[in-house]
């Protein structure tokens, strides 16, 4: 079984990384260190950009093992990055000032020591300064025993330079869909932490209030994206991170998400949240009514035990819930069908999907269904059919990743750890060649999951290691057979890897999902 947690969802661009070309000190069966003395280190990975009030720009980026220093290279298009660095800095971030306020900077990091310069870490871009959020103010239209409080007078925050769009998000934009007067609406969808709120949610006695939010989105820029969760915050205290919003299957199409929440007596501050880089594309308007009854809470602790072409789910369940809708996707996570595959009645918290393909792994949530509404969504798994499984986090998910080699840009190291099935690692087609993770602490492992695409190893080796330079091997095979590998194993280390050595074709070795399992 396989877990996911949206909740720490990373913005896309973060996940759009480079792997490292290093040079392998050593070939052959032995182990070989991952980063050997006198070669340069791995390229850095995540680098993110925040823009500040001042018209600065503050980027940061993930430790990279074996550097003494950095470069910080910068241009004004994107691949157009000066050859000398504007800056040589000794910790993995770096403050650029007297920048103008109407250019596009792009940048790009590399790793030094004795043994020289990484490759570029991946591209990243923004403009400077951030809007400046206004509003939120603005009390509610009365409408009956209603209040409605428009997007376009929400205070936005969290803001995010998006060069795709050329534009900073959350923004407010036209939709001919929109019940707002003057067709003003929030779209917030490329910002990762992108927020909308109303600070002047005012109820004359303190109790049980629906927050009925009218929003719309397509799969936009997020193809097979189907679901995009929301985090919900009354009054700084965060209601869910998981709030339910199907796809529309246009932007200009609107439905409702509604959930019931407590709200003191008086002015209440309400936010909506973006809770990874999917987002939600367009919110029209927040309606807030007494409640006479309450949704279901969410059900929790999602698990899925894998059979031969079948998988059991279980959950615990949602206070309230007279029934739960199971919903399964097999293309990405949070591509889940907005159709549920399941009723189960509100009695059980268990449920077995049958008639599946094994070997194609499946993604799951389930939400708590009663006569008021619908649940916060509980987290989402993915398992594959037919293949032997173990509970518990997938440890290598959004893990920082290196290799001995990527084939090109489109196919990096952090492809493999993503948790996406629409994008993979491949190497260069050569041997030997290895894929590492870094777990960032030493773990006790008992289980690595190979999701291998077309390009595959014939003899491999699965090993660890707690300071990516002397490994065990845990796991050896000469007769690989490519397809879904779930290899138990038995070894600590906060290092683990893929150590091929001889290509089942005469491609690269290359990646789906490479997972841990330990504790």
């Amino acid at each position: 079984m396989k877990t996911i947690s949206r909740a720490a969802g990373m913005s896309l661009r973060r996940l759009l990384v480079l792997a490292a070309a290093c040079a392998l000190a050593a070939v052959g069966l032995t182990q070989a260190p991952a980063f050997a003395a006198g070669t340069p280190p791995p390229a850095p990975l995540n680098l993110g950009i925040t823009a500040n009030p001042d018209s600065t720009l503050s980027l940061s980026w993930d430790q990279t093992p074996g550097a003494t220093s950095y470069h910080v290279y910068r241009g004004t298009a994107a691949g157009g990055e000066a050859a000398t660095p504007i800056a040589t800095t000794t910790v993995p971030s770096y403050n650029d000032t007297h920048l103008n306020t109407t250019l596009d900077y792009f940048y790009v990091i590399t790793a030094v020591n004795a043994g020289g310069e990484s490759p570029k870490s991946a591209e990243d871009s923004s403009r400077t300064p951030p809007p400046i959020g206004t509003g939120g103010n603005t009390p509610g239209t009365g409408s009956g025993g209603s209040l409605v409080y428009y997007g376009k007078d929400a205070l936005l925050g969290g803001f995010d330079w998006f060069p795709t769009l050329s534009g900073w998000f959350p923004q407010l934009l036209g939709s001919s869909g929109a019940l707002t007067p003057g067709g003003q609406v929030v779209d917030m969808a490329y910002a990762a932490e992108g927020t909308m709120t109303f600070d002047d949610v005012v109820v004359p006695t303190a109790g049980l209030y629906t927050l009925d939010w009218r929003y719309a989105f397509a799969q936009g820029l997020f193809p097979g994206v189907n679901f995009r969760d929301m985090q919900l915050v009354v009054n700084g205290t965060v209601i869910t991170s998981t709030e339910h919003f199907p796809v529309t299957g246009s932007f200009d199409v609107y439905q409702h998400s509604a959930l019931q929440v407590h709200l003191n007596a008086g002015k209440n501050s309400i936010t909506l949240g973006a809770t990874n880089g999917h987002g939600v594309s367009r919110v029209d308007e927040l309606t807030v009514s007494p409640a006479t009854a309450s949704a279901p809470s969410g059900p929790s602790n999602l698990t899925g035990s894998a059979g031969s072409g079948s998988v059991t789910l279980n959950w615990t369940a949602g206070s309230g819930a007279t029934s739960y809708g199971v919903y399964r996707g097999s293309t990405i996570s949070d591509g889940e069908a907005t159709t549920q595959v399941a009723t189960v009645a509100g009695t059980s918290t268990t449920f077995t999907d049958t008639g599946l393909k094994n070997g194609t792994t499946y993604f799951y949530f389930v939400a708590a269904n009663n006569a008021t509404g619908v649940s916060p969504d509980s987290n989402e798994i993915y398992t594959s059919p037919g293949e032997a499984s173990f509970s518990g986090t997938n440890l290598a998910l959004n893990a920082d990743a290196y290799a001995s080699s990527i084939e090109g840009n489109g196919t990096p190291a952090a492809a493999a750890t993503d948790g996406s099935f629409n994008s993979r690692w491949s190497s260069a087609a050569s041997d030997p060649q290895w894929l590492m993770v870094d777990l960032g602490a030493v773990h006790t492992i008992k289980q690595v999951v190979l999701y291998w695409e077309s390009a595959y190893a014939k003899a491999f080796q699965i090993q660890t290691s707690n300071d990516g330079t002397t490994w065990t091997t845990v796991y050896s095979t000469t007769t690989g057979t490519g397809g879904t590998q779930n290899l138990a194993v038995t070894g600590t280390g906060r290092y683990v890897r893929m150590y091929g050595t001889q290509r089942a074709t005469g491609y690269g070795y290359s990646l789906w999902e490479f997972q841990v399992y330990g504790s």
